[in-house]
């Protein structure tokens, strides 16, 4: 039996060694990114002509915060947390995050790297505090919320998904 306990800490251990890793590499790609752009550019449209780059960069920003208390609904009210998902219109979702994440003029390369390193403190130490029993909760995502997150999406999925969300929007910059 202690043996057994062991082996459940190690796996434990080790799923959450990945997955500060793909979250420390996500960490510094956010940070090479913003190098390799010039924030006389962050005014630019992108493939998406309602979004500036500059909206793109703040909007990666949110992607940890966000995931953190996402993580956390799962964890400790994941029944409410699914009835506003199933309820609450993806048009007023969308609605919300292109006001948050559109900065216009007042974004520069500081107020970037400051939004992210808060967002990343917040999902690393949502990462701290999860306990092996709470990676497999999960809700069910609509697929107009995040098409990419559409379906049944654990919390360890939504960790994955900080490296995924930055990957989906930097492509976004990449022409």
């Amino acid at each position: 039996m202690i043996l057994y306990l062991s082996t459940i800490g190690t796996n434990l251990d080790t799923l959450k060694t990945n997955l500060a890793g793909e979250i420390r590499d996500t960490h510094e790609r956010f940070l090479a990114l913003l190098e390799l752009i010039p924030e006389s550019d962050y005014s630019l449209p992108t493939d998406n002509p309602a979004w500036t780059v500059g909206d793109v960069l703040y909007h990666v920003t949110l992607g940890p915060r966000a995931l953190s208390l996402e993580i956390w609904m799962i964890v400790h009210m994941r029944g409410l947390f699914q009835v506003g998902m199933k309820y609450f219109p993806s048009k007023f979702f969308n609605r919300v995050n292109a006001i948050f994440a559109r900065r216009g003029k007042r974004i520069n390369r500081q107020k970037l790297i400051k939004a992210y390193e808060a967002g990343h403190a917040a999902i690393r130490s949502r990462l701290r505090r999860t306990r092996e029993a709470d990676f497999q909760k999960s809700v069910v995502y609509p697929a107009e919320f995040v098409s990419e997150l559409a379906g049944e999406v654990t919390v360890e999925r939504l960790f994955r998904y900080v490296r995924g969300h930055f990957e989906a929007h930097s492509k976004q910059l990449k022409r």
